[in-house]
């Protein structure tokens, strides 16, 4: 029987023996035999119940194996982007993949985050991870596979982060530059520009926009649902939409696609935009690489130097300076309250949100 990659597997061994079925795993780069069994069904019922319960492996369970199980519990618990973007930081840890944790050293974490920063790769993904490590040795504790001393990713150190500017919001005539490239049809960077103001007037993370599905658009009242954040107060939240910018959500509604923001290969559906329609959409999904490129290329144009980011910053400060309710300000930007009364017992009703985002 063929099993997944990483499972395991069970081997009939040759001659008279009373346990003829033995299950193996790959720990140390090597096969290693864990039990034998007298009968298939039981050798594979014991399988099952090694990738169930990691307290069987005890002391030989690698850092792969560790930071599959690990996974498993937290896959639950975080959205699906961040859940790629641990498996990405894991595969930058293949060196130690197939290592038990009890024999890993320091000098060997260490030793991954200097070949990363040799290679150029900087404070960002060292940091990852390193939070994969963390994580890894936080479940082998927690389930008693090793002892609390034995987290050595502790000592782990990354590069300092290094910041070239610091993130400031769009002003009035840089946003006057880009509304003019928006209303202006016969430009093809016209959608893309709508696209950011529609950014600088809600405040969504730029993977939260992306996102967006049409369905949970709705026009009449106003808002639009992101279900889909890397923090929990982000998740499923209800973010108003501006009468300044509603021309735009009509728009890319009209556009095909399941998504509100998506590629560029087709047309939109509305005959009457059709005629004015400068930039095909064949409701493909716009990847965060493909938007990067056309807001970049909306900046060359409107001769501004903002990254996609800063329209998550220009709403906030907007909001802030129009003296914009707090609370609602933290539930439009899917902020955490910390406040206990207002985290919990005060509810910000989509009118106080449209009048909060209306101020832009």
């Amino acid at each position: 029987m063929k099993m997944p990659n990483g499972y395991g597997s069970i081997t009939k061994l040759s001659g008279s023996r009373r346990r003829p079925y033995a299950v193996r795993r790959t720990i140390d780069g090597r096969q290693k035999y864990l039990a034998y069994f007298a009968d298939f069904n039981d050798a594979l019922a014991y399988l099952v119940e090694l990738n169930k319960c990691p307290a069987i492996l005890g002391s030989d369970i690698t850092f792969a194996d560790a930071y599959r199980f690990e996974m498993t519990e937290r896959r639950k618990r975080i959205a699906d982007v961040t859940a790629q973007n641990y498996d990405i930081a894991f595969k930058k840890c293949a060196a130690i993949h197939d290592k038990r944790l009890t024999d890993l050293t320091v000098t060997e974490l260490q030793s991954i985050i200097k070949t990363m920063s040799a290679s150029g790769i900087r404070h960002p993904m060292q940091k990852k991870v390193r939070q994969v490590m963390h994580n890894v040795y936080r479940y082998a504790i927690k389930y008693q596979l090793i002892a609390p001393t034995a987290d050595i990713s502790r000592f782990v150190d990354i590069d300092m982060p290094r910041r070239k500017y610091k993130k400031k919001p769009f002003n009035t005539r840089q946003l006057n530059r880009v509304r003019a490239i928006a209303d202006n049809q016969a430009d093809p960077l016209s959608p893309m520009a709508m696209a950011i103001i529609m950014m600088c007037y809600s405040g969504p993370r730029p993977s939260e926009f992306l996102r967006v599905l049409k369905s949970d658009v709705k026009l009449k009242q106003r808002f639009y649902r992101i279900r889909e954040s890397k923090t929990a107060a982000g998740r499923n939240r209800v973010v108003p939409i501006s009468k300044k910018v509603l021309p735009y959500y009509e728009y890319w509604m009209s556009c095909d696609g399941v998504t509100l923001i998506t590629d560029d290969d087709g047309k939109p559906k509305d005959a009457d935009l059709l005629s004015t329609c400068t930039i095909a959409v064949d409701g493909k999904p716009l990847t965060y690489h493909q938007f990067l490129t056309r807001f970049r290329r909306v900046m060359d144009a409107s001769r501004c130097h903002h990254t996609p980011h800063e329209c998550r910053h220009t709403c906030a400060t907007w909001l802030d300076s129009k003296g914009a309710n707090k609370l609602a300000t933290k539930r439009i930007l899917g902020h955490a309250v910390q406040d206990i009364t207002d985290g919990i017992y005060t509810h910000p009703s989509l009118r106080q949100l449209r009048r909060a985002i209306d101020l832009l």
